[in-house]
């Protein structure tokens, strides 16, 4: 009998325990995990000592831009050059230093820039466009240059130039103007001419063919409380604006006014996003052809630039999502190109759409870009 009872007493013994444990256990891990764990707080600490680092970088950057007072050619570790306008320089922050990557380039205010290396920027024809990747050919002479963009079609692998861009009747051309309202100074209220246009465009290709390339906000464009153009993080893009800044013609104008003494900016041609996207393109990783041109890619699905780091391809954010992006390209008589993707759609990073450009949309914003004096 008394053997009996002590195997009892040794069995409940063992169960007590097994609680016991098993409530320690749990005690633990909550305070392992959980939102005021440990290991939740050793991962919060080191999110806050890096965003703390890049913080102080980027402040650094902004004090060397203010003391840069002429345009330097700069090489990065991999050899690639680029050329760092006066004003300007090249970000600190680790992984955004190389062309091959995205180098990006701050000014004294904090806006952001990415480089978009073109090798070649004029072709001798369409056809060696399609080989060299190049932005525009020479309808004129070398005296009286007429460039005319050269835009093309993307594939998963490759691209190729548009048979007929070049041409003033193809619905895809530029530079020029959409006669059904840029005539009408309603609309345009006197911001621009065809023959201004072709000088603007003109001027932009010499500079992206003596430098090797331009650069392009790296968010898409916003405006700050004085409504001064800027490219910053976390910022609403410019259709939040009630004002006429909503029409392609408002963000046109707005996108010409961040000149600064080493650069004219101006909203982003055709021929330019395509160079951005030749240039991608040739990463076997990325595809624009694609809805996930990366692994692993997410659209902004907001209103706001720069809010998702996986809508952020070689360091250009919110190609896939947040607002499609207004361009200089023409399609038609009446239509203005846009580019990429929106909050509320999914897209190609590449796709065009095209639409009215005197309409205000609340999904449709713009990128601006700057090219060297």
């Amino acid at each position: 009998m008394k053997q009996n009872e002590m195997k009892g007493i040794t069995l409940i013994a063992l169960v007590i325990t097994i609680i016991v444990l098993l409530i320690l256990a749990g005690v633990a891990i909550a305070t392992l995990t959980g939102d005021n764990g440990i290991l939740t707080k050793a991962v919060t600490a080191k999110e806050n000592t890096e965003k703390a680092n890049e913080d102080e970088m980027r402040r650094l950057t902004m004090l060397e831009a203010v003391s840069n007072i002429e345009n330097k050619e700069y090489t990065d570790a991999n050899g690639d050059t680029a050329t760092i306008p006066a004003g300007f320089a090249v970000s600190q922050i680790e992984g955004e230093n190389t062309v091959e990557n995205g180098l990006v380039i701050i000014d004294a205010n904090d806006n952001e820039f990415v480089w978009i290396p073109v090798p070649t920027a004029i072709a001798e024809s369409e056809e060696q466009g399609t080989i060299n990747k190049a932005m525009a050919v020479n309808l004129g002479t070398e005296e009286n240059p007429q460039y005319r963009g050269l835009l093309y079609n993307f594939n998963d692998t490759s691209s190729e130039v548009q048979s007929g861009c070049t041409t003033t009747t193809n619905n895809n051309r530029e530079p020029d103007i959409v006669s059904d309202y840029d005539n009408n100074t309603t609309y345009n209220n006197g911001l621009f001419t065809k023959d201004s246009l072709q000088i603007d465009y003109n001027n932009m290709i010499k500079s992206v063919n003596i430098n090797h390339g331009f650069y392009v906000s790296r968010y898409e464009m916003s405006l700050d409380a004085n409504k001064n153009i800027q490219s910053k993080k976390n910022q609403q893009s410019a259709t939040a604006d009630a004002s006429s800044t909503n029409m392609w013609y408002g963000l046109y104008e707005k996108a010409k006014t961040y000149n600064r003494d080493s650069v004219i900016s101006s909203m982003i041609w055709g021929s330019q996003y395509d160079a951005m996207m030749n240039w991608m393109h040739k990463d076997s990783n990325i595809n624009v052809n694609s809805t996930t041109p990366i692994t692993g890619a997410t659209k902004n699905a907001s209103r706001t630039t720069g809010l998702e780091e996986k809508d952020k391809i070689k360091n250009v954010y919110d190609l896939l999502g947040n607002s499609y992006e207004w361009t200089l390209e023409n399609n038609s008589s009446g239509h203005r190109v846009f580019r990429a993707g929106a909050y509320d759609y999914n897209s190609l990073i590449s796709r065009r759409g095209n639409n009215s450009p005197y309409t205000k949309y609340n999904d449709v914003s713009s990128r601006f870009t700057l090219y060297i004096k």
